[in-house]
């Protein structure tokens, strides 16, 4: 059955449905009605009648012809009965067969008039076997009834009365009904035929098109599609702004100079610009379908998975060379994005973001090799210009401006000395050419030993330093170098604290982990300095940085310091932060791990300031 022949049919069956429903309803209204006409006809004519039986009930005597009578006058069958029930005469009913009828005393009809004067019945006869509609009127007093006079109505004659308003009832109903049912398929259809148009102009709308209005269209047809010309022009607007954002993001990655590579979270190739194809140096038309066709370093590799589960952090990089037998070495530097919702397979995951560094690479080599070269050489002369000044200095009898200005030149030349012998050891640190000489350290006599080192100087300032660490706390590393990170860190403190200011050493961690290790040891120095600003934190480990240049001439220092103790941290396997405000002072949080370390000879650590 087709879906339109469905829609005009069930409305016509609904208002058959509901005509036969409403035609019933009304005959029981009709019935009720008709009854109760029947009833009230009934009741006067008792009243005009029950005055003539009453000489009757009184003598017990059989009024034949009265009875016979009353029901032609009445249309009625009429039926006299005494008190105690006992039927004195029926006028559908033969004398001679009388006293074969049933007492009638129990008769609902009987039993109500007994006590209301008038009672009401309906049942099937069991004298002559037909249905009727009964009404009974006490005759004489409520105290001492003379019997009861009944009028009864066949129902028969009560539907044959009905019937010709039964048949127009019914009819009327069918074709109300019908009638319903043909106005609900107009109407259906006609909301059809809106809903159809609506559509049509919702799908004009979404590809950003006005759509016209049906000729005669209701008004809200029409508010409908004021309303879907006005979302049109959003659509047209919001294509127009997408399509040249897409335009945008297009150029930008395929002409910006840096490499971008996008991954699904199963390593396929799904995008990857020409900077970035040639960085790695793809052979054109080369099969590309996956990451591992690109670039089959395991380290690259590894950081685009870590990237798309989300555990590689923004500043992990993963350094890529190429070349160096025949050509030259080529240095890449990979970092990896992860893309939110990138979860089904097809769809980006990961950005991979490549640098070429090569040109970094050889500048920072030159850079060291120029550092140590230049500390080197500077070191010989140094030494023995402080060598001299410190010979002329111990002579007592010195006019007073020469030993003024041997003051001047031993205090320079010990700065100067200072900063050869930090640039050697950042530079050697850097190349690589560092030993690690692993040990068991007592973390606590290390500690106490640089500060009692520092006890003068932090005496000439009038500052406090208090040390705070478990005698049985222990770390694995080597004791000069983890000595000199920590006197640094000291030495900052005190040389940027305010005299009569504490500065604390606090070391906890080294309790076992339940996973049979330890936690890693943490040192804290605190001190409460001038502090450093936020915008300046990330920059205070980079060489030759001071927060406050304006201070230089009155804090001695070569900038090396906190480069220095990155370094030399990286090297054992550590970090630090800094935790500061300006006014307040600084905490600088070192953390080592806990593991025991093996003697290494790292290579070289890079610069990541």
């Amino acid at each position: 059955m087709s879906r339109a022949l469905r829609r005009s049919l069930v409305p016509v069956l609904l208002g058959v449905v509901l005509g036969g429903v409403f035609a019933f309803a009304l005959s029981r209204v009709l019935d009720s009605a008709v009854n109760g006409r029947s009833r009230r006809e009934l009741i006067e004519k008792l009243e005009r009648l029950a005055p003539e039986f009453e000489e009757d009930l009184k003598t017990r005597s059989y009024p034949d012809e009265r009875i016979r009578q009353a029901a032609r006058q009445t249309g009625a069958r009429v039926t006299l009965i005494e008190a105690d029930g006992v039927v004195l005469g029926d006028s559908q009913v033969a004398p001679e067969r009388l006293a074969t009828v049933e007492n009638h005393g129990s008769r609902p009809e009987v039993v109500a008039a007994r006590g209301d004067g008038i009672g009401f019945g309906e049942r099937r006869s069991a004298t002559v076997l037909e249905p009727f509609v009964y009404v009974a009127r006490r005759v004489g007093p409520e105290t001492a009834p003379l019997g009861y006079l009944r009028l009864a109505i066949s129902q028969n004659d009560l539907d044959l009365l009905e019937a010709p308003f039964r048949g127009t009832l019914y009819q009327v109903s069918l074709a109300a009904g019908l009638l319903v049912g043909l106005l609900v398929i107009v109407i259906r259809q006609r909301h059809a035929n809106d809903l159809a148009r609506v559509r049509a102009g919702v799908a004009e709308a979404a590809e950003g098109r006005r759509p016209e209005p049906p000729p005669a269209s209701s008004e809200e047809t029409e508010e409908v599609f004021q309303a879907l010309a006005r979302f049109a022009r959003l659509v047209a607007a919001e294509r127009e702004g997408s399509a040249k954002v897409r335009l945008l993001a297009r150029t930008v990655f395929e002409k910006v100079p840096i490499g971008l590579v996008v991954v699904d979270r199963t390593l396929a190739l799904l995008d990857a610009n020409p900077a970035a194809l040639a960085l790695f140096r793809a052979p054109a038309g080369a099969p590309r379908h996956a990451l591992v066709d690109l670039v089959r370093d395991p380290e690259t590799l590894r950081l685009f998975e870590a990237g798309i589960r989300g555990e590689a952090s923004s500043e992990e990089n993963a350094v890529l060379r190429l070349g160096g037998e025949i050509s030259p070495e080529q240095v890449l530097e990979v970092n990896v994005r992860a893309v939110p919702h990138g979860a089904a397979a097809g769809e980006p995951a990961a950005v991979g973001v490549v640098r070429d560094i090569t040109e970094r690479e050889r500048t920072e080599t030159m850079r060291r090799r120029f550092v140590s070269d230049v500390s080197h050489e500077l070191r010989t002369p140094i030494a023995a210009i402080r060598a001299a000044v410190e010979t002329l200095a111990g002579e007592s009898d010195l006019p007073p401006d020469i030993a003024r200005l041997m003051g001047i030149l031993e205090r320079h030349s010990s700065e100067m000395e200072a900063l050869v012998s930090d640039l050697t050891d950042l530079s050697q640190i850097e190349s690589g050419a560092v030993t690690l000489a692993i040990e068991p350290i007592p973390l606590r006599p290390l500690l106490l030993s640089v500060v009692r080192d520092l006890a003068s100087a932090a005496e000439a300032r009038g500052v406090t330093v208090a040390v705070e660490a478990a005698e049985n706390l222990e770390l694995s590393g080597d004791p000069r170098r983890i000595s000199q990170v920590f006197r640094n860190l000291v030495d900052n403190a005190v040389k940027f604290s305010p005299a009569g200011q504490r500065v604390d050493v606090l070391a906890e961690g080294g309790a076992p982990n339940g996973a049979g290790g330890t936690t890693p040891t943490v040192v804290h120095v605190v001190d409460r300095g001038i502090g450093i600003p936020r915008t300046e934190q990330d920059r205070i480990f980079q060489r030759f940085y001071r927060v406050d240049p304006s201070r230089a001439k009155s804090v001695p220092g070569t900038g090396l310091g906190l480069a220095i103790v990155k370094h030399l941290l990286i090297l054992h396997g550590g970090t630090i932060r800094v935790d500061s405000e300006p006014g307040k002072g600084s905490r600088f949080t070192v953390t080592l791990p806990a593991a025991a370390l093996e003697d290494v000879t790292l290579e070289r650590t890079k610069e990541t300031s």
